[in-house]
């Protein structure tokens, strides 16, 4: 929707440019920038807006938002509970979830014949009764935040779960509107929050509490997690290097647990995405690569999966400048099944780590 539009323009832009330019002698220079706005022009409507777009989702849908509210407004999510408000942009009553203190909030109304979901940090836009008033009290204005690394985290943790909440809560709400016979979960998306700083040698959790001792180094290469007694949890070797000392993709990485053989990770390209496979003792994890969270400036995301379950999400916020303490790279990771919470710990230092070298 608004992306395609926006893409629309920009293609539009370019092929006036070359088509100036063609026009004016300047032929091969033309001719190049006509087909740069051709490629724009044809790759912005490919696929499935819902796949294309992270912020906003649509659906096909004969139910009414009344009779939706019904179905899940008794439903937690990690921003708050539904209720009964509208939005500028959406005629009639909406449901809104949310706002949370850092001001993420998802909207979802009625447009035509579709259901939207909306996830919006625009607050003058809601539009709400005083009776839920309340609900606005004690939000944290960003630009006015005192932002530490720790806190940061926190709020760009929010941003990273809003998204794949949206997939989700769009998955749900078809399948009601379809007519299934579905049960509403008590809460959605419940996750455990972490975030390793790397100036920090320490995996933390949303308290602050020390987890687990980590390193991470690219040159020269280290990947490794630790308990409190300082004995090797996990580590990733890889198995061959580049003339550059750094670990060449193509060769693989061997996956240890207490020091023992555990798995094989290797890198993958196809058609839907790329990412991580790792072929554990404990079963196969395909490890995503997902769009950047721009709301957060979290440009390194990665969903963990196990049989299709999500299990965890990694991002990463890197070269982040803080009042006092410079630069420093701020690593988050959701945990929707603590059981592998030392496989994410590993993953998100192996993965963030080797991908640091395309960061100048």
């Amino acid at each position: 929707m608004k992306q395609d539009r926006m893409l629309t323009v920009a293609a539009i832009i370019w092929l006036v440019i070359g088509f100036i330019s063609m026009l004016s002698g300047h032929v091969v220079f033309g001719g190049i920038v006509a087909l740069i706005g051709f490629g724009i022009f044809y790759l912005r409507g490919r696929g499935n807006f819902n796949d294309r777009s992270l912020y906003e989702k649509q659906i096909k849908a004969n139910i009414s938002i009344e009779d939706l509210y019904e179905k899940i407004k008794g439903m937690d999510t990690p921003i708050g509970k539904p209720w009964l408000g509208g939005h500028s942009d959406f005629k009639g009553d909406c449901i809104i979830i949310g706002p949370n203190v850092f001001w993420d909030c998802i909207v979802i109304a009625k447009k035509g014949s579709s259901i939207v979901l909306k996830h919006t940090m625009q607050m003058d836009k809601i539009v709400r009764d005083e009776k839920n008033e309340y609900r606005f009290d004690g939000l944290i204005n960003p630009a006015e935040y005192d932002a530490t690394p720790e806190r940061y985290a926190i709020y760009a943790s929010f941003k990273l779960a809003s998204t794949v909440m949206l997939d989700h809560l769009c998955d749900l709400i078809k399948r009601i509107a379809a007519g299934e016979n579905v049960t509403v979960p008590a809460n959605l998306e419940e996750y455990k929050f972490y975030y390793h700083n790397s100036e920090e040698g320490w995996f933390k959790d949303s308290e602050g509490n020390d987890v687990l001792r980590v390193e991470a180094s690219l040159h020269p290469f280290s990947s490794a997690v630790y308990d409190a007694d300082d004995d090797e949890m996990a580590a990733v070797i890889p198995h061959a290097f580049n003339k550059r000392d750094e670990p060449a993709d193509r060769a693989g990485f061997e996956l240890t647990a207490n020091g023992e053989h555990f798995g094989e990770i290797r890198r993958f390209r196809d058609r839907a995405g790329d990412g991580f496979i790792a072929e554990t003792e404990d079963g196969s994890f395909r490890i995503s690569l997902f769009p950047a969270c721009r709301r957060g400036n979290i440009s390194c995301n990665y969903r963990i999966e196990k049989d299709g379950k999500l299990m965890a999400l990694i991002g990463g916020s890197p070269k982040l400048i803080f009042e006092g303490l410079g630069k420093r790279r701020n690593d988050i990771v959701l945990s929707y099944d603590d059981d592998y919470l030392v496989l994410y710990a590993i993953l998100e230092v192996f993965i963030l780590t080797i991908n640091s070298r395309f960061l100048k």
